[in-house]
């Protein structure tokens, strides 16, 4: 294990994170990407997965206290769009990029800008996750809120996030190169009064339902709880 410690480049991190490294093992497994150790079977590192598992989890959680604290004032549905808009992969990607740590990730070559913005944005997350194990919740707060919440009043201020079914039909498509599907199941209601259900399909199979007075209200409240569960 000695002699993979030189493919930890302590300094560099330390100075582009703002951290203390305490457990090397910890932050190896976390610039491992399994992209470099299909070219390298020799080696037997643990790839970043599942610290990125654990990451993620960090990353929704530091979010979701954020904006609960700092914008009383709006909604669940609204909070749950601005969530994805901070913490979505594409975001992740281009702060990973701003931060320069592909000078400290091992990844694999030959990499597209996408898969390489994708890699780097699941890198991050494998580094919050680390940041969490090896210094704690306070440390991993404050970097999160420093690189990735430090925008969030200006995206709320502009409204720089995307409406329900755009992101979800985004994230659809990024994942499964699939549209879910809105299917009107129910109208109840006088003539003046009506209600509209609606439920969300994706492969013939019902994810979630929405209400309300109109069906494009209703189909906008399915979204906002297929993105509830989401994230």
């Amino acid at each position: 294990m000695k002699s993979t410690y030189r493919l930890l480049k302590i300094k560099e991190i330390e100075e582009i994170l703002g951290v203390k490294i305490k457990n090397k093992n910890i932050w190896l497994t976390a610039i491992t990407h399994k992209s470099w150790l299909f070219f390298r079977p020799e080696v037997k590192l643990p790839h970043n997965e599942r610290l990125e598992f654990l990451g993620d989890s960090v990353l929704q959680l530091i979010t979701s206290w954020y904006l609960y604290l700092n914008f009383p004032h709006l909604g669940e549905g609204e909070l749950s769009l601005i969530r994805a808009a901070l913490v979505n992969r594409q975001r992740l990607g281009e702060i990973a990029q701003k931060l320069k740590i592909e000078k400290f990730i091992l990844l694999g070559k030959n990499l597209n800008d996408k898969g390489l913005k994708t890699i780097l944005g699941d890198s991050l997350e494998a580094i919050i996750g680390a940041i969490f194990l090896d210094l704690g919740f306070e440390k991993a707060k404050e970097f999160v809120e420093k690189n990735i919440l430090a925008e969030a009043e200006k995206i709320v201020k502009e409204k720089k996030y995307k409406d329900p079914k755009s992101l979800l039909q985004e994230i659809f498509q990024q994942k499964y190169k699939q549209k879910p599907e809105y299917r009107l199941i129910e109208i109840t209601g006088p003539p003046h009064q009506r209600n509209f259900k609606v439920a969300l399909y994706f492969k013939n199979k019902k994810l979630t339902e929405g209400q309300g007075s109109s069906k494009k209200e209703a189909e906008i409240n399915a979204a906002i709880e297929a993105l509830r569960l989401l994230y």
